[in-house]
Formats: C-alpha cells, structure tokens, sequence
C-alpha cells in the first residue's frame, strides 16, 4: 500500500484498504470484531483513527469493531529490554565480581562491549539463559552439599541416583532459598549492615527475574497462554520501573478490557506454524516474517528496492520459496533456515560454574559488600504507584528506545 501512516488519514486509508483486501464491506459489524496484532505503535495508531472518528454514526465508521492485541513476540522483547536495562546498563552495576556484566565476560567474552551498549534481542535473550543455566546449576551444587557434606559437586551427586522425592524436594528448597520474593527482600534489606550480604541479595534477585523471563518463553513455546497472562502482572511494575509507562498501560488497559469477557484465555495470539511440540509464536512473529521475506529477502537492492517493485515481487514469495525447497532437496542441503543449530556450552558452563564456586554468591556471608545494591524494581514500581495518586501522569524515558526484530531474532526458541 502507498499509504504515508505518519498521519491519521493515511491510518485511516490502511484500515479501509485492509478491509477492502478481506472482503469485509458490510455496514453493520456491531455482532462482529476484528482482531489486530501489533507493537505499541500499531497501537497507538489505531487509537489516534478512532479519536478522529469519534463523532460519525456507525460503529464502523468508528472503528469501534477492531479489537488491538498486543503482540507477545514484542512483549517478549520488551520484557528482555526491561531485563538489560536493569542488571546491564547501569555502569555502575558492573563492577562487583557478580554482576552479569562479568558473566558475559565469560559465557561472551568478545561482545562484552556490545552488550553494554545496544546488544539487540537476540543476544539478550541468550544471555538470559545461559547464565540462568549456570546460577541454577550452582544453586543445585550449594544445596547438594549442604544436605550432605560429601556430596562436594553434581557428578557425585548424580552418580549416587537420587530419587524424584528428594529431587522435589530440593528443587522446591532452591527456589524459597536462592529465588527472591518482595516480601523476604525487602525484609532482608532492612537488617542492619553487618548482618547483610549485598551480593548474595543481588544474586537471588538476578535468579528471580531471569526465571521469569525463561519461564515466559517455554509459556509461549508451549502455547500455554493462561500462564503468559500471569506473568504480565510482575513484568508491567518492570516495565514501568524502567521507563516503558506507555508499554505498560497499554498491557493493562488491555487485560482490563478481556477481565470481563470469556475471550481472555481464547484469543488466539499464540500460532503454531510448523505443527510441532513447543514451536508456538505470537501472530505478531509471523507478521514480521513476512515483513523479513517482503521486505528485506525479496524486496531487491539499490534502485530496484521501491514499493512498485516490493508489491510485484510479494505475490511470488511462495513460489520463490517452493524453488528453493526444490533445488535444496534435490542436492540434501542441511542449512535450510536463519535458525542455528544450538551451542555445544559445555565448556562454557563449567567455566562460569567455576567463577561462581570461587565468588559464592550463593552462599550467605553476612558484611559481604557488593558495588552496588540492584533494586527490587517490582517494589520499586509499587511503591511509586501507591504514591502518585492525583500526580502527573508519567513520562517514558526518552532513552528507553525499543528492541528492532532483526533476521536472528525470527529464529526464537
């Protein structure tokens, strides 16, 4: 569509086009809706075409029957961006010998430098895992020899079989004991200095917010979109602590909205593509699929790369890619897609498991200073929500840019 969306005559000529395309040209739409998946944009676009239409007749002319649902792929990037702007891009959150920063420095030891800076989605979302993979691993080991003094590291652990009770049981142990809680933080923060082990307090908060955000992703993978739900609750306080206001009453604007109806938990805005187990993504992952393929893959380069170009090129993409999938299995090509086979982290897990033995940040030592305390940014938010009743509504931090979904990113596991 040659249609400039920087106005709202040109948002409003891209919704009737998209109507024209689906063939919906019936006046009356009050029985029916439309559902849109989008970033925060898409979302304030919309609400700008229904303010301008606000006096017409109809509920189509109003735009009243397209229902905005935010896209849980931008959700998900923005939950990453909220994560690094709390444990990374403070500078001064990087000196203590805990801090993620040094961790990168050993799980990525060449993109220490980007990841300070703008590491994109994709290489946050890596992050995440893999130093989570390594706390949960050390927090097995600590808990291990603490029920039994003996049992010095995982491999002896492991070679003695130990039953699914005892492995509830610790599991259930590592998470009120090394997983920060508001409460029990807030508690533990408040003992006087010599009784307080900071870094131990940064550590189980750093576990707390990275399960959430691992936790997030096998929701969606699984398409268990109950549970996604229930995590946008904590994660909005987040978004709000670090600036993302707009983002977050967005999120709860809309959950309002679906409280009251049987839709909530129906919606569909979670698809799977490819039919198999845990390979579930948001309708807006697909959207920008597309937009990769139409956009980027096919769209042709220098002075062919116009719209004209663009539109003849988009209805070809299918058959482009049958022509690929033909020439690929005729000659048993294996590296098909963008998506990379996973990292062999072995080495690298057992490198980090090291530094974590030596640093013990899971490992209470009361006087133990850190360089600097995290806050509890869930707290944080709450607390400045229970203290702005009748204050100015707040602004987003004009550095507070979003994640831009690149190729790799497509590749999401």
């Amino acid at each position: 569509m040659k249609i400039k969306q920087s106005t709202t005559d040109g948002n409003i000529q891209v919704i009737e086009e998209l109507h024209r395309q689906g063939g919906i040209g019936k006046p009356n739409v009050t029985e029916y809706v439309i559902l849109v998946h989008g970033d925060l944009l898409t979302k304030e676009r919309l609400d700008s075409v229904r303010e301008s239409r606000a006096i017409e007749d109809t509920p189509k002319r109003r735009f009243q029957h397209i229902i905005f649902i935010p896209g849980l792929f931008h959700y998900k990037m923005a939950c990453a961006d909220a994560f690094w702007r709390i444990w990374e891009k403070p500078s001064e959150a990087r000196t203590d010998p805990n801090s993620l920063h040094e961790h990168v420095g050993e799980i990525r030891p060449d993109d220490t430098g980007k990841f300070a800076s703008k590491p994109g989605f994709r290489r946050t979302h890596d992050i995440i895992h893999h130093d989570l993979w390594a706390s949960m691993l050390d927090c097995w080991r600590v808990e291990a020899r603490r029920r039994n003094p003996p049992w010095t590291s995982l491999k002896v652990f492991a070679e003695l079989n130990p039953d699914w009770d005892l492995i509830t049981e610790m599991s259930e142990n590592i998470v009120e004991n090394y997983v920060a809680t508001t409460p029990d933080l807030s508690k533990m923060r408040r003992r006087p200095t010599d009784q307080r082990d900071k870094q131990f307090e940064n550590q189980i908060l750093r576990n707390r917010d990275e399960l959430m955000y691992v936790e997030l992703c096998h929701a969606m993978n699984t398409g268990d979109i109950g549970r996604v739900e229930a995590s946008i609750l904590p994660w909005t306080y987040m978004f709000k602590a670090t600036g993302k206001h707009k983002y977050a009453s967005q999120i709860l604007r809309f959950m309002s909205d679906m409280a009251a109806t049987r839709y909530s938990t129906e919606l569909r805005r979670l698809v799977n593509p490819t039919g198999k187990a845990g390979a579930f993504r948001g309708v807006d992952w697909l959207v920008e699929r597309n937009n990769l393929y139409t956009k980027v893959i096919h769209a042709g380069k220098s002075s062919n790369k116009t719209i004209d170009h663009i539109t003849k090129e988009s209805v070809l993409i299918e058959l482009y890619r049958e022509c690929h999938v033909t020439v690929e299995n005729g000659f048993h090509l294996d590296h098909r897609t963008i998506r990379h086979a996973q990292p062999d982290m072995t080495k690298t897990m057992r490198k980090l498991g090291e530094r974590l033995h030596k640093t013990t940040p899971h490992q209470f030592s009361p006087a133990r200073r850190a360089d600097h305390c995290v806050e509890d940014h869930i707290a944080k938010s709450m607390a400045s929500i229970l203290g702005s009743k009748g204050a100015a509504a707040a602004v987003d931090d004009p550095d507070n840019e979003p994640m831009i979904a690149e190729a790799d990113d497509l590749a999401d596991d």
